[in-house]
């Protein structure tokens, strides 16, 4: 039996900008309770509740304007009647130091949930099933006075489900701490 198509798209005003204005992010695990039941309430691809584990809270990465994206794609197999989502989220840190240094080793060791506040506005939640793990880093000097001294962060995942919408309402609270 077929899915149902239950609508279609019209061209509407164009009045989308693209790029991401802020990065949150949380180690996936703190969106789940101790029975792996995930603590994300969503209906219709919009994010309707989220409770995070005790004393933890979403961690804001601001990005430098037009620096930072996010990607998500479907790749399905014909012969095997699956298909599943790739979610991909890119930003820069401009620092070196010794503390950046021990942040992005961390990053490196969860696998995250990221809500992107983008550049129309609207904010998206990716890798809430299974995480995004970094997948890459490039990290240099750079070589002329005007290059990047610092990290571009590469966080990849596949997904069961595409990225959610998250209301303003609840991108307010992802940095108070669960309770």
């Amino acid at each position: 039996m077929a899915c149902a198509i239950t609508g279609g798209y019209a061209i509407e005003c164009t009045e989308s900008v693209g790029g991401v204005e802020t990065v949150y992010l949380i180690e996936n695990s703190n969106l789940y309770d101790a029975s792996g039941n995930s603590r994300v309430t969503s209906a219709s691809g919009v994010v309707s509740a989220l409770t995070k584990d005790s004393g933890t809270r979403f961690w804001r990465f601001e990005v430098p304007r037009g620096t930072a994206s996010a990607t998500n794609s479907i790749t399905s197999t014909i012969e095997n009647g699956t298909f599943y989502f790739t979610h991909e989220v890119k930003f820069p840190i401009n620092s070196r130091s010794a503390t950046i240094r021990n942040i992005v080793t961390t990053l490196a060791k969860n696998r995250l949930t990221f809500v992107l506040v983008e550049g129309d506005g609207s904010a998206r939640m990716y890798g809430k099933e299974f995480g995004l793990q970094m997948s890459g880093t490039e990290a240099g000097s750079g070589v002329a006075l005007a290059d990047r001294n610092g990290y571009m962060l590469t966080f990849t995942s596949m997904e069961r489900e595409d990225f959610l919408i998250v209301p303003s309402n609840i991108v307010a609270a992802l940095e108070t701490p669960g309770t």
